[in-house]
């Protein structure tokens, strides 16, 4: 598991996330990342989920929040996906599991 911060030198927590998926190794490939930043608006949630965080923790952070999101990793494990555009864990959750989605990249399982 990583648990990367956004504003981190020399790369930051999405080229760290970016770096991770695209490397070759499984065991790499796989990890579960944690992203904690302060950057919490829409637009930004949005493209850390796009470069494949696996969970996303906004500042300031307690104990219990990084239990939490480290017990929802182990406990509820996400199905991986890998397309053209992208490659992490599943983002749907709750009722957008049930989505009627029918455009050209719907899974078939």
């Amino acid at each position: 598991m990583v648990i990367a911060d956004w504003m981190m030198t020399p790369l930051d927590g999405l080229e760290l996330t970016r770096m991770i998926r695209s490397d070759t190794s499984p065991s790499i490939r796989f990890l579960p990342i944690i992203l904690i930043t302060g950057y919490t608006d829409y637009h930004r949630v949005m493209e850390a989920l796009d470069a494949g965080v696996t969970e996303f923790l906004a500042k300031p952070v307690s104990a219990y929040l990084v239990y939490s999101r480290i017990r929802s990793i182990i406990e509820k494990p996400r199905t991986f996906i890998k397309t053209k555009r992208y490659v992490g864990p599943d983002r749907r959750r709750g009722k957008r599991l049930t989505s009627n989605y029918k455009g050209p990249e719907r899974r078939q399982s």
